[in-house]
């Protein structure tokens, strides 16, 4: 049975340094619902200081706010093109991100099983907000990486971002898809 966990469409992050990144994800009434780990090895650590993390492997867990899990993001591999797979709780591969970077725009797809586009996180780098269009480039979501609203003085850290889903937008595994696919985005590449 799936979770209750993606049927709300707005997540505030709010993330955490250390020798694992972990992040709370809270709903709209401030409560917790969740968090996001991400494990380094001291040599992971390491590593960002001197080239990008977006290029080292990485194994992400959403987890309830019990514990849970909900989704898994990995990469394996140290290379540019190594494959992103989303992953649901039992382990089932439900998307993929296809990364492609160009001098002047960056460009995030997001993949269904079958590979085909379903979704694309656009604008990235120009500002810091951006939108999530569907393949048929209509606005399903976005990230706001210097909102304020209602959550301004509860989350006070400046590593914080909310992600919104339309509430339209409510096929199951594309939207753990999307929203795994957002939280890579900052965690792994804008950082």
């Amino acid at each position: 049975m799936p979770s209750d966990f993606f049927e709300i469409n707005n997540y505030f992050v709010d993330k955490k340094n250390g020798l694992q990144e972990n992040c709370h994800i809270y709903n709209e009434k401030r409560e917790r619902i969740g968090r996001i780990k991400q494990k380094f090895s001291l040599i992971q650590k390491v590593l960002p200081t001197i080239i990008s993390k977006s290029i080292l492997p990485f194994n992400i867990e959403i987890r309830s706010a019990n514990g849970g899990l909900e989704a898994t993001i990995l990469k394996r591999g140290n290379f540019l093109k190594s494959e992103i797979i989303i992953q649901d709780a039992s382990g089932k591969k439900i998307g993929a991100i296809n990364r492609n970077f160009s001098f002047s725009k960056p460009e995030f797809k997001i993949l269904n099983t079958s590979n085909k586009v379903i979704a694309e996180i656009c604008d990235v780098w120009k500002k810091s907000n951006f939108i999530i269009n569907d393949s048929s480039e209509n606005q399903i979501g976005s990230i706001h990486n210097n909102w304020n609203g209602n959550m301004k003085n509860s989350i006070p850290s400046t590593d914080s971002y909310k992600i919104s889903v339309m509430p339209i937008y409510s096929q199951y595994e594309e939207k753990i898809a999307v929203l795994a696919s957002a939280i890579v985005v900052n965690m792994c590449f804008l950082s």
